[in-house]
């Protein structure tokens, strides 16, 4: 199915260029073309921001001043095409005293954030209407190229993003929303771009990666419906070729004005795929229990990732940083598995003379072992971050793991600010 699905994507590709083509053939097409890229809208995204790291089981302490502007230009439409270009330069000041996977200085604690001017997205978009031709709605989306893919909470499918270069993927996304309430989703990715960078050996996995991905939001009070299959075939990571059938629902209750009730559930199976030697099926589940009143929001939660003694259930396109701690340091599931118990208190509040909004994050988290009787560790994180006019951000946290066994402790402490055109 796999090649299937590839001969067919490409197919799409060479359609759309044939397409584009035979567009620019019309007497009035050049101009139009001319204004698409005139009119189009200039893209940048800075963040400056300061890192400090210390780690039992390294001697020196790390710490990183790094800046990293994502500049880019997006078209305006042309025949239903729009096209988008994007580029990451990273760098760092006050000397290297981190370990940034790069630099060999594995004296310090890693800061995964290297020095680097890469390529960040690279697109071709087509959208269309199906269902209501010659509208302005397009319910069709078709992306080729280099591009950001985040499917639901980005648990297994996501960016990447807290990192200064974020990971895209290339390859060709069809999406579809013509059905009532319906989102319809499907990716050949034949290259993941990691957050590591160009220069680093492990910074691409080349491929056959086939994602599908389905949202109903139309049964109530269920808001949203998910399920997905994530085939993943990878050259340079073997081990981490899988396969994942999954589903998610979050549901949202009004028990009284202004108050709400949420609870989300998830279940997913795990096996080897492709060329992937070893054989295994592993489950992963969620609960999550929650309430929500005037800007204060409590949330308790449950999350699970299988472990057989030899290999743990992989995430290895998840958006890691959101899940099992802040100070990432379960971003490889243990052989053993690991459960993780959390709860997260969250307060945001509009203070006008400052920010449109600050809100206040504080979480707890207790793992162990899923295969086995053990206790891996607890941690304590915190934010606060405000939203500033114009495009402004600023925002520091911090990250406090106390680790058993082989796993180190580890503290972490951001001070970060950003800027979004």
């Amino acid at each position: 199915m796999p090649r299937i699905c590839d001969l067919v994507l490409r197919s799409s590709i060479f359609v759309l260029a044939i397409a584009a083509g035979s567009f620019g053939a019309a007497a009035n097409a050049q101009d139009e073309f001319v204004s698409a890229v005139a009119n189009g809208m200039p893209l940048a995204d800075l963040r400056l921001r300061f890192e400090d790291v210390a780690q039992s089981n390294r001697p020196r302490r790390a710490y990183a001043t790094t800046l990293r502007a994502r500049l880019g230009y997006e078209t305006g439409e042309w025949f239903g095409f729009t096209a988008l270009a994007e580029g990451d330069v990273i760098t760092h000041a006050d000397g290297e005293h981190f370990n940034s996977t790069l630099n060999g200085r594995t004296v310090f604690p890693v800061i995964s954030d290297p020095d680097m001017v890469a390529l960040n997205r690279l697109e071709l978009d087509y959208g269309a209407s199906l269902t209501d031709a010659g509208s302005n709605r397009k319910d069709l989306h078709i992306s080729a190229g280099r591009q950001r893919i985040i499917f639901g909470d980005a648990r297994f499918i996501g960016n990447a993003g807290w990192r200064q270069h974020e990971q895209t993927f290339d390859g060709v996304t069809i999406v579809d929303t013509s059905l009532p309430d319906t989102v319809l989703a499907y990716a050949w990715v034949g290259g993941v771009n990691r957050i590591f960078g160009p220069h680093s050996p492990m910074g691409r996995f080349t491929g056959d990666t086939n994602l599908f991905n389905a949202v109903y939001a139309g049964l109530a009070p269920i808001a949203k419906f998910e399920a997905y299959a994530y085939l993943l075939d990878f050259h340079q990571a073997p081990l981490l070729s899988t396969a994942t059938y999954g589903v998610r629902d979050e549901s949202v209750l009004t028990l009284m004005p202004g108050m709400t009730a949420q609870l989300n559930g998830a279940y997913a199976r795990q096996s080897n795929y492709g060329t992937n030697s070893l054989r295994f099926d592993l489950s992963y589940y969620l609960a999550e229990g929650g309430l929500s009143y005037a800007g204060m929001s409590e949330l308790l939660g449950y999350e699970v990732l299988q472990g057989n003694g030899v290999i743990g259930l992989s995430t290895p396109l998840a958006s890691l940083h959101g899940f099992q701690g802040w100070a990432e340091s379960f971003l490889t599931d243990p052989p053993n598995g690991i459960r993780d118990l959390y709860a997260r208190t969250r307060y945001s509040f509009p203070a006008p003379a400052i920010s449109s909004t600050i809100a206040a994050t504080l979480v707890y988290h207790d793992f162990s072992a899923e295969h086995v009787r053990a206790h891996y560790g607890s941690e304590w994180d915190g934010s606060l971050e405000a939203a500033l006019p114009h495009g402004f951000s600023l925002g520091t946290a911090f990250a406090d793991f106390g680790g058993r066994g082989a796993f180190p402790d580890k503290s972490v402490f951001w001070l970060y600010s950003g800027y979004r055109y």
